[in-house]
């Protein structure tokens, strides 16, 4: 449930992943001081490699090299991003595995409530919640949750609002899925297969 509050950086990096116009260079943290118990043990490597995994996958957020996306809420056209794991302090976003205690008191001093369990993005930092890293989504065994959230709070750096579900078919990424489906089934990806990407109504919650 808590840890130390520092964190120890994953060694190392990738070379660019995509080809999309914006470069995102992303650094991986684990919260030092956790008490794995029986837990499997998440090291900084072991975690970088899990986030490189959902960034890189089929239907990621690279995909957006060959299916710009447009978001009229924030006045994004034609956006497309590639990504780089890096290891030093020239980055644009950083990914924190941290215990529920730390992303609770780090996520309230933005004025974000995350009870526990949710994961939060504020500024250049995501934190993601370790009780949900370990246990996943109720209800949805199989659901890759870490592409899940790794995807949805990578989209709040991207400039993403929380969207509704628009009625049926795939949740958008960004509605809040652990929450409330609302007619759209699990889905742990921005594009579908042939590139469409998902979205529904803005959300203000």
């Amino acid at each position: 449930m808590s840890g130390a509050g520092t964190f120890t950086v994953a060694s190392g990096g990738t070379e660019v992943v995509g080809s999309g116009a914006t470069l995102v260079r992303y650094r991986v943290e684990v919260e030092d001081g956790i008490q794995w118990g029986g837990n499997p043990v998440w090291t900084p490597v072991k975690t970088a490699a899990e986030v490189e995994r959902a960034i890189g996958a089929p239907r990621g957020w690279t995909l957006s090299a060959e299916h710009p996306v447009t978001y009229g809420p924030n006045k994004l056209a034609d956006a497309s991003w590639s990504f780089q794991r890096v290891s030093g302090n020239d980055y644009s976003v950083r990914l924190r595995l941290a215990t529920p205690g730390t992303v609770d008191k780090l996520c309230a001093s933005v004025g974000v409530s995350t009870q526990g369990i949710y994961s939060c993005r504020y500024g250049q930092t995501i934190l993601l919640n370790l009780r949900r890293w370990l246990k996943g989504i109720a209800g949805h065994p199989g659901e890759d949750f870490h592409a899940n959230t790794i995807n949805h709070e990578m989209g709040h750096f991207l400039g993403f609002d929380h969207m509704k579900c628009p009625g049926s078919g795939p949740a958008p990424i960004m509605q809040t899925q652990t929450i409330a489906l609302n007619g759209c089934t699990m889905n742990s990806f921005p594009f579908t297969a042939d590139g469409t990407f998902v979205q529904g109504p803005r959300s203000r919650s």
